[in-house]
């Protein structure tokens, strides 16, 4: 057998002494979760990437996504340098400063506006990533301003809403228990495309112990093909399907009445409102054939224990979102699915405990009463007060709120993310000062005054729990490209230039905030570095049953009635999870097809991977896909050239006609820069529960071109 060159190895990317080629194990982040890689290092770069099997949690498989990380490590669009703006606000022409002209400039015009206007005329605005959201609450709070907001505006927050109404402000996004459920119903979630490493692993699991799969989807996916029942409804439409399967529920005797007594609010009112949604109304709102809505709601009750696998805004990014959500969520209340073993929000084991991690630490900014837009969505003051909402910053930064935002200070913006981008760069444009900190000159970045270059996941020490007990030290995978820091290094910087530290107690450094966040564990940062891994000294004890059913409600019982969203006394607020139907808000008959965007694809996440090769070739873009009946009544054809357009717009776009769509809805992903969706979506169009945009549920029509 002939011995395997030297130029051979290093084709394959072998590693070894011959190649010089090394393994190191650290975090993807591309897309802010945790998986696992192994990364192939030649020279100090990444030549390639693999799933890791060998740590906890990690179980060797990574999405396309994760594959294609060298691509967005060494992209020509990171931001490399401090700069400042030399042209005019959007043109994207900069020079290179230093970090301290660049720090100084920032902490100067906060400072100046702060001493002539207040700090609430500064506005902080955090993106992606979301791991140091504790420490600029606090960097917020100390320099005065209640104006923080992030992009959870329009994320996680109005599903957090609702099962904060429900289950008590204690509860937030609540994972299934793939690992015991007999039923598992995957409501509006596709986590063989949006969380396929993890989420699709645990799924997966989940069918191969032989439970029972519902899968709630508009579309077709990967993910309902391995459902026993498919339920289609119109986007939208998910509160009034939910209603009616409570009826079947309680009409058959389904209901767990003793758990009702014991731990529940409000049941009477519920009962006799959704009595009102009988099948055949359900199904003339919904679209979902009667029958399958009682077999679904037949099985949730009778063959738990059931689960309900749900994301973070697919179902919220409707107007009505809040109410749908918490409709769903009531059915596990229905039936005492939640708080129980295989249920929804079960039993978990002893766990150790990072300090201030981002879903597990909530600190409130001080005075949210200030807010520049206080009061618009009581519910949200009342749920969210950590946090401003800011679906409507480009009112704020075109001077439409309750008082001017003079300075934007933005961490991770994207403002293709919100409806109608084109009236937030008018914004961008009109702000005294603006500045950014991100990985890559996107196209908010170029109407700043002045950029931040910031590390990536691979270029940063971390310290992460794998599984319940066990903490992992990622030294840098490599090192810093040009002069980037990471947000806290940033951070730290500029509270030393405002005055004030963080931290309690204070950290001065990096290194000084990893030693603070390992403190309940009981490890030390030198010892956790010699191992690499360890299992905490300290640990939480087991959440059991009793103990999740101490829920955080005003009335301290799960509550069929919101007594928060009906003491905020206001239109589409009532108590109970009411179904109001989108279509009654628009008009339909000049645009009869439902818009739905940003449907999830394996290689796309929200506008970051239009500028990597190998992922953003997978796919033309944008497309607007449509089902073959529709097309045929629009005499489209794969392919061709049509014209979506809104009340509040028109784009040109190519056409794929895809018989995984529902009959009368389309579908566009967005985030495609100036072929961005999202500005064909009106940006008064929201949930005036949550403020979230109805994304998921807007109307459109289509014309052929050259027609």
């Amino acid at each position: 057998m002939e011995k395997i060159t030297r130029e051979e190895l290093l084709k394959a990317k072998i590693p070894g002494e011959e190649t010089k080629i090394q393994v190191k194990t650290g975090f993807c982040g591309f897309c802010g979760g945790d998986c696992l890689l192994d990364f192939y290092i030649k020279d100090g770069k990444i030549i390639k990437t693999e799933g890791n099997c060998t740590l906890p949690g990690a179980n060797g498989r990574v999405c396309v996504k994760g594959a294609a990380i060298k691509q967005a490590l060494y992209n020509s669009d990171r931001i490399l340098y401090p700069m400042k703006r030399v042209g005019k606000r959007g043109e994207g022409k900069f020079e290179r400063i230093s970090w301290k002209e660049a720090l100084d400039t920032i902490a100067e015009k906060m400072q100046s506006v702060k001493e002539a206007y207040g700090p609430e005329q500064t506005m902080v605005y955090v993106g992606h990533p979301k791991w140091f959201r504790p420490q600029i609450t606090e960097f917020v709070n100390k320099y005065g301003t209640p104006n923080y907001g992030t992009e959870s505006s329009t994320c996680a927050y109005a599903l957090m809403m609702a099962n904060q109404c429900n289950f008590g402000q204690n509860i937030m996004l609540m994972p299934p228990d793939f690992g015991r459920c007999r039923t598992l119903v995957v409501w509006g979630v596709n986590p063989l495309y949006s969380n396929s490493v993890k989420g699709g692993a645990g799924f997966l699991h989940a069918v191969d112990r032989g439970a029972k799969v519902i899968v709630v989807d508009p579309k077709c996916t990967p993910t309902t093909e391995y459902a026993q029942l498919h339920l289609r409804p119109i986007p939208g439409t998910d509160g009034a399907l939910a209603l009616g399967m409570a009826r079947v529920i309680i009409t058959e005797d389904l209901h767990d009445c003793e758990y009702i007594e014991k731990y529940t609010y409000g049941y009477e009112e519920y009962r006799d409102y959704v009595m009102d949604f009988t099948p055949e109304k359900v199904e003339e709102i919904t679209g979902v054939p009667k029958s399958d809505m009682i077999r679904t709601a037949r099985m949730i009750a009778a063959e738990g224990p059931t689960s309900i696998m749900l994301s973070a805004s697919p179902v919220v990014h409707n107007i009505n979102g809040v109410q749908n959500g918490r409709a769903i969520g009531l059915l596990m209340a229905l039936t005492g699915n939640f708080g129980i073993p295989g249920g929804f929000a079960g039993p978990g084991p002893a766990r150790a405990m990072l300090k201030d991690s981002f879903m597990g630490t909530k600190k409130d900014r001080e005075h949210p009463e200030k807010g520049v837009n206080y009061g618009e969505f009581p519910a949200w003051d009342k749920l969210t007060s950590r946090e401003l909402q800011v679906e409507h910053i480009a009112d704020f930064l075109l001077g439409n709120g309750k008082y001017p935002i003079r300075n934007l200070i933005s961490f991770g913006m994207n403002h293709h993310m919100w409806p109608r981008p084109d009236r937030i760069e008018e914004g961008m444009k009109q702000v005294e000062f603006f500045s950014c900190a991100d990985l890559y000159m996107n196209d908010t970045c170029k109407y700043a005054d002045i950029l931040l270059p910031v590390a990536v996941t691979q270029e940063r020490e971390q310290v992460e729990l794998l599984g319940p007990q066990m903490i992992y030290y990622q030294p840098k995978v490599v090192e810093n490209q040009g002069e980037t820091k990471n947000d806290m290094e940033i951070l730290l910087e500029l509270a030393k230039r405002l005055g004030f530290t963080l931290g309690n107690p204070t950290y001065r450094t990096y290194e000084e905030y990893l030693e603070d966040r390992l403190s309940p564990t009981g490890l030390t940062l030198d010892e956790l570095k010699e191992h690499g891994m360890m299992p905490a000294k300290h640990i939480m004890p087991a959440r059991t049953t009793e103990d999740i059913m101490k829920v955080h409600t005003p009335t301290g019982k799960i509550e069929f009635v919101s007594t928060i969203l009906k003491a905020c006394k206001k239109e589409w607020h009532e108590g109970v999870p009411a179904y109001h139907d989108f279509r009654e808000t628009l008009p339909m008959k000049e645009y009869p097809l439902i818009l739905s965007t940003g449907s999830r694809k394996p290689q796309l996440f929200h506008s970051r991977t239009y500028r990597l090769p190998w992922l953003v070739n997978l796919e033309d873009c944008p497309i607007v896909e449509l089902h073959p009946e529709d097309a045929e009544n629009y005499s489209v054809k794969t392919g061709e050239m049509v014209t979506l357009e809104t009340p509040v717009g028109q784009m040109d776009m190519e056409a794929v006609v895809n018989s995984s769509c529902l009959k009368g809805a389309v579908n566009v992903y967005h985030g495609a820069g100036n072929y961005d969706i999202n500005l064909l979506i009106d940006d008064q169009y929201i949930d005036p529960i949550s403020g979230f945009p109805g994304f998921k549920s807007y109307c459109c029509r289509i014309v052929k071109k050259g027609a």
